[in-house]
């Protein structure tokens, strides 16, 4: 009784519905923080949902589909389509229409995934009200709503991250761009020359103290094999991918805020050998 895919052509169809009928605000979410998925019944192309008085639910299924044993669960009993799960009811929105409803979540923790799988696969989706229909009835619900998720915007510098968003135990990039660096001193950078010095800080939650990690002071860079950056020929970019938890070695206690980072030479010799970019970078949902 859950959504019924109609192959390549209706998923694409799904995302043109999605632009008029189903949004979610804000528009490039951090998805450790709390977001809103919008619908418009009224724009949605299956009328079986719309006609009814609500309230309705939202019936979702990626980028994860939760188990029966999860209070999240989509439907409860022996039918589950005739019973979705009271805490799936949406919220009437007049302010944006007679028939807008949205769900509030913050998805990392409804779906209990990492960001990453979030942005990957988007959020899937289908309202309907409480009793579904089915079963011998004709089923009460809107089509397959489609949701692409896409990362904050960022204002990019010369050194930048990929994902946007960090979290301590995931994969992620630096970057530096080294073609467009206005420092003469960093032109044209050899594989071998650029080291990325690195540090974190957050606080330690069972003493309240802050706390710093930190491979190797500034100075000491260049002697770091850990800290060396590979480079992309065909870009003149440089990049070093890590997970921040195993890299710094953080402590289970250790609650991490932001990373601190500029990109200097092997051999420095002074503020000419080095990037006058040092960003600090956010880690997870601070």
């Amino acid at each position: 009784m859950k959504r019924i895919i109609y192959s390549v052509l209706f998923t694409c169809l799904s995302s043109l519905v999605m632009g008029q009928a189903a949004w979610i605000e804000p528009e490039n979410p951090d998805v450790t923080q709390t977001v809103r998925l919008y619908v418009d019944l009224s724009k949605t192309t299956n009328t079986s949902c719309a006609d009814q008085p609500g309230p309705f639910y939202i019936w979702t299924w990626s980028p994860v589909e939760l188990p029966a044993s999860s209070p999240k669960v989509n439907g409860t009993g022996d039918k589950p389509w005739k019973s979705s799960s009271d805490i799936l009811v949406m919220i009437k929105d007049e302010t944006k229409g007679p028939k807008v409803w949205y769900y509030e979540m913050i998805p990392t923790e409804f779906y209990e995934v990492p960001a990453s799988e979030v942005y990957s696969k988007g959020i899937k989706f289908l309202v309907k009200p409480k009793d579904g229909g089915g079963y011998g009835d004709p089923d009460l619900k809107t089509e397959d709503l489609i949701i692409p998720i896409t990362p904050p915007k960022l204002t990019r510098s010369y050194i930048y991250q990929v994902p946007a968003i960090i979290l301590p135990e995931e994969v992620t990039t630096i970057y530096y761009d080294n073609p467009v660096d206005t420092n003469i001193g960093m032109k044209d950078l050899a594989e071998g020359d650029a080291f990325l010095w690195i540090k974190a800080t957050g606080t330690d939650t069972l003493t309240g103290l802050s706390v710093v990690y930190q491979p190797s002071t500034f100075f000491a860079t260049g002697d770091n094999p850990n800290l060396e950056m590979s480079k992309d020929n065909s870009t003149g970019r440089f990049y070093l991918t890590f997970s921040p938890a195993k890299f710094f070695g953080f402590s289970p206690t250790f609650k991490p805020k932001e990373i601190e980072c500029t990109v200097r030479r092997k051999v420095y010799t002074g503020t000419v050998d080095r990037t006058t970019d040092q960003p600090k970078i956010k880690i997870g949902c601070n």
